[in-house]
């Protein structure tokens, strides 16, 4: 699970489970403990669950001590810049459409060619279904809600993964949601678990918790050095054109 948008939406699906942090025990008590933090026991079999967990109750706490917090605006100017990039896709999309249309409608083509032709075509159909309406009027109040709180997700992420980096370095991988500082989130855990912030009881699960942070075959990582890394946590993503 290397992918950000899914670590994230993970995340999301503990927070619900753990609202305000109360809850001395997580998971179904039928399983066996995993581990635990910040006094929560962990019951469950998954190692990944257990990090997000871990990482949910861990940096929550971090965001707090660094005053992390997400204003209206981000949110908007979040949501802005998201329906500006699809929009954009939709248009190159349409424009794809446009020309293979009028490729296949002017004949002169190998079946070959034709088959290839249309099965693009239904491909940039699909494509362009996924997107949605082009330049939508207003929002559901439902839906409207639904993006504000994807975007205060994302933008916290992003500052909690900025002050991460900027405390602990390290390197960058590149992840579909913005970049994430990969030893700084493992050096952060070390950190923590040193200090008997959290524990992993259950040591059968230990290598699959910490796989993520050591197996560098399953990253791409920004090159060192490179401009890319050094402006990395410049410019907020939402902020980008």
């Amino acid at each position: 699970m290397n992918s950000f948008a899914t670590r994230l939406l993970g995340c999301a699906f503990f927070a619900a489970l753990m609202t305000g942090c109360t809850h001395q025990t997580y998971g179904d008590a039928k399983d066996p403990i995993a581990g635990e933090v910040l006094g929560t026991v962990i019951h469950t079999t998954d190692a990944e669950e257990l990090r997000y967990v871990v990482l949910k109750q861990l940096t929550d706490r971090y965001a707090d001590a660094k005053g992390i917090s997400v204003t209206p605006a981000e949110q908007d100017a979040y949501v802005r810049n998201m329906r500006n990039r699809l929009q954009k896709d939709r248009e190159g999309n349409e424009a794809r459409r446009d020309a293979l249309t009028g490729r296949l409608a002017a004949g002169g083509l190998s079946e070959v060619e034709r088959k290839a032709l249309q099965s693009e075509l239904d491909t940039v159909h699909a494509t362009i279904e996924a997107l949605g309406p082009s330049r939508p009027g207003a929002a559901d109040p439902d839906e409207a809600r639904a993006r504000e709180q994807i975007a205060d997700a994302f933008i916290r992420q992003w500052k909690i993964n900025r002050a991460l980096y900027q405390q602990y370095g390290g390197r960058i991988v590149f992840q579909q949601g913005g970049p994430e500082p990969l030893d700084a989130y493992r050096r952060f855990l070390e950190e923590h678990q040193a200090r008997g912030d959290f524990r992993i009881v259950n040591r059968d699960l230990e290598p699959a918790f910490w796989r993520y942070y050591v197996t560098d075959g399953i990253h791409s990582f920004y090159l060192r050095g490179s401009r890319e890394e050094a402006e990395a946590f410049a410019v907020p993503m939402w902020r980008s054109d």
